[in-house]
C-alpha cells in the first residue's frame, strides 16, 4: 500500500499578525516548580497552544496568568472592599476560561515556525467590576506585545538589531 506526501512549507502555515480566538480548553501545569496555563482554541490544532507562564512582580505578586485571565472577562465570583480598594475574586479555572475570547499574536520564531505570544489581549471592550477595557487600551496593550517579541527576536539572533532600531514608526514588519 502506497502512502500519499504533500510538499510541506514549514511552520504550521499561520499568518502573522492579530488573530481573535475562543477558548476550546486551558490546562494548569507546573514545570521545575514554575506554574503555566496551556490555552488550546478553537478551529486550530492541538498540537498549537498558547502557554502563559507565571510571572511575579518585585512585591511577589503573579501577574502574568492573573492578566491573562482578566483580559477573558472572566466570571466574578465574588466582590469585595480590601483595604478600601473594590476587588473581585474571579474564576480562574480551565473551566470557567472554556468558551472566552480573547486576541492572540502570531509571530515566526527564528526557526521558522509559527508560534502564540503569551501577551494575550481583550477580544472586544468590556467593563466589570474591576476592570474597564476600552479601545485604547487593547491598542496599547497589542503593542506592548508587539514591542516584547521583537525584543525577543533580537535577543534570540531572530532579526539584527539594525532592523528594529530602523523601524521607527512602529510598524510590525509583516
Amino acid at each position: 500500500m502506497a502512502i500519499t506526501v504533500t510538499k510541506s512549507t514549514g511552520g504550521g502555515g499561520y499568518e502573522e499578525g492579530w488573530k481573535t480566538v475562543t477558548i476550546s480548553s486551558a490546562v494548569k501545569g507546573d514545570y521545575n516548580s514554575s506554574k503555566y496555563i496551556d490555552l488550546f482554541f478553537e478551529g486550530y490544532p492541538e498540537t498549537l497552544k498558547c502557554r502563559v507562564w507565571e510571572a511575579r512582580s518585585g512585591e511577589g505578586e503573579e501577574f502574568q496568568i492573573s492578566n491573562m485571565v482578566r483580559y477573558t472577562n472572566p466570571n466574578v465570583l465574588d466582590e469585595m472592599d480590601k483595604d478600601g480598594t473594590t476587588a473581585a475574586s474571579i474564576d480562574d479555572s480551565p473551566a470557567g476560561l472554556k468558551g472566552k475570547s480573547l486576541q492572540v499574536l502570531f509571530y515566526k520564531k527564528a526557526n521558522g515556525y509559527s508560534e502564540i505570544s503569551a501577551k494575550v489581549v481583550p477580544a472586544v471592550p468590556f467593563k466589570n467590576i474591576v476592570d474597564d477595557i476600552n479601545e485604547d487600551r487593547i491598542t496599547r496593550l497589542k503593542s506592548s506585545a508587539e514591542a516584547y517579541i521583537q525584543r525577543r527576536k533580537v535577543a534570540n539572533g531572530a532579526m539584527s538589531t539594525e532592523t528594529t532600531e530602523g523601524d521607527k514608526d512602529g510598524e510590525m514588519p509583516w
